[in-house]
């Protein structure tokens, strides 16, 4: 059986035209990576091509409803890749610069099982943002996605009384929304016997992995969100 040439990275919607037959107008591309002789990727995001999804069937020898299914479950792997990097920039990145003390307790926190074990946590700190941070670089299926703590933004969470998320709300930026917000917010969190918290997060999902956090995980988070907006 022959090797493919070709690998599909995703759906695409910034690239209206074909780059095998130069029609215009699509509303959507496949984006195609290049394989080498042994199958594996050869190349980087500026190698990648997007063809429409008949000139995509073709490349590749493949029905074109099979391009469409296998581009979209690539997309969805692709989004799933993101939002992990956006969780774990959102819990790490408060402590890059941490004394090595918080760091560990912010890591082993989350990785029990690792403790004690000989590794090292501000070098397993240290992959995880790296590796997030070219996740949300990868402009293979889109334009760069933000990874900074300049990017996080406020999230207000509302608990119920055995500790579970009952909403998560992004924080308005207009001060008297605000207020208006933090002033439902905390009705509601009366009603239901619950609490309110405030957290920094890169999105709503991250945000509710903030808030879950240990209380040091967490006051990091503020002192990051303060200081890239001071």
């Amino acid at each position: 059986m022959p090797i493919p040439k070709w690998t599909i990275k995703g759906i695409v919607d910034d690239y209206d035209e074909c780059g095998c037959c130069g029609r215009r107008g699509l509303k959507r591309t496949v984006a195609l990576m290049p394989l080498d002789a042994d199958g594996n990727e050869d190349g980087t995001a500026e190698d990648v091509v997007y063809y429409g999804t008949s000139c995509a069937a073709r490349a590749l020898g493949w029905r074109q409803a099979t391009v469409t299914l296998t581009a979209h479950a690539a997309q969805v792997e692709r989004d799933q890749r993101d939002a992990y990097a956006r969780r774990m920039l959102s819990i790490y990145a408060p402590v890059e610069f941490a004394p090595v003390r918080d760091q560990a307790h912010v890591y082993y926190g989350r990785n029990q099982p690792q403790r004690d074990t000989g590794v090292k946590a501000t070098e397993e700190v240290a992959k995880l943002l790296a590796e997030a941070r070219a996740t949300l670089a990868d402009t293979t299926t889109g334009p760069a996605r933000p990874s900074r703590i300049e990017d996080f933004r406020r999230y207000v969470v509302i608990f119920t009384r055995d500790r579970h998320i009952h909403l998560v709300r992004r924080v308005p930026e207009d001060e008297a929304k605000r207020k208006e917000q933090a002033a439902a917010a905390q009705r509601r969190a009366d009603e239901i016997r619950g609490s309110v918290l405030v957290v920094a997060a890169l999105d709503g999902e991250a945000a509710r992995e903030v808030a879950y956090a240990d209380d040091l995980t967490r006051q990091w988070n503020t002192k990051a969100w303060q200081a890239a907006h001071a």
